[in-house]
């Protein structure tokens, strides 16, 4: 049995919105909505002080009514085998005062690919998030931001980077920021599959609730991945050393995710 990562608690989220996609170039398009999302928490005799202070304030139960805006500029040459050319999201979200929690997040991603060879390719990632409350309401501790894993820096836990409840687990926090730099290449004898491509990875970043703290707490890792495009979906393997994990780090050289691209 391994030990918890994350702090505990339990939710159910029951959630209806509508969504809009408006193409406006080649490569743009905006994303905007409305929804409604009512949360039922659970708190646990394990579960840290501040789940219970929230729930204690702002009671078990939480509806929000949130607006969603979003815009992405893809211009590369393959959504699912990228070589070249570059993609950026930007994603924001407003919980009205309409609802019983107000707060906002916003998050960006940019990804760049260049060749550097006839079949090897340079990736360089890198992502930001923000959130906060506001209208003196207190930010949910469940939309909190995390770092850490197959999908982010890759050789610690899932999730695990980041502020510590008394209990050791991973609390999430409210500015997020990850770097990633890859080169991409065939699998040796295997040129023109393009199912299948190996990376050599540099991973950064780090979760805290100010930028200044995540700045001065990033994580680094480096190691090799695998990809492959299996009937069942995307699957990456990845073999990840730690270059600066603190002893309260939780780390785990082997990982693996389904659903995901370098």
């Amino acid at each position: 049995m391994t030990s918890l990562v994350v702090s505990s608690f339990q939710s159910s989220t029951y959630a209806a919105d509508i969504q809009f996609g408006v193409p406006l170039t080649e490569y743009d398009k905006i994303f905007y909505g409305v929804g409604a999302e009512e949360t039922d928490l659970t708190i646990f005799s394990n579960s840290p002080s501040s789940y219970r202070d929230f729930v204690n304030k702002n009671g078990s139960k939480n509806l929000v009514i949130p607006l969603t805006v979003g815009w992405a500029r893809d211009k590369r040459d393959s959504s699912f085998f990228p070589t070249e050319g570059s993609v950026q999201r930007l994603n924001a979200e407003l919980s009205t005062p309409a609802g019983d929690l107000t707060y906002y997040s916003a998050s960006y991603k940019a990804e760049w690919y260049k060749p550097i060879s006839k079949n090897t390719t340079l990736h360089l990632e890198g992502a930001v998030g923000y959130s906060d409350d506001y209208d003196n309401h207190e930010l949910p501790f469940y939309k909190n931001f995390y770092a850490g894993g197959g999908r982010s820096v890759r050789g610690y836990q899932t999730s695990s980077l980041g502020p510590k409840n008394e209990f050791g687990e991973s609390i999430g926090g409210k500015r997020r920021i990850l770097a990633t730099t890859e080169w991409l290449f065939p699998f040796p004898g295997l040129e023109k599959d393009r199912s299948m491509r190996l990376a050599l990875f540099l991973d950064g970043g780090g979760v805290e609730n100010s930028f200044d703290d995540v700045l001065s707490e990033m994580r680094y890792s480096t190691g090799a991945g695998f990809l492959w495009f299996s009937p069942l979906g995307p699957m990456r393997f990845s073999f990840a050393k730690t270059l600066n994990d603190e002893v309260t780090d939780r780390t785990e050289k082997f990982q693996f995710t389904l659903g995901t691209t370098f």
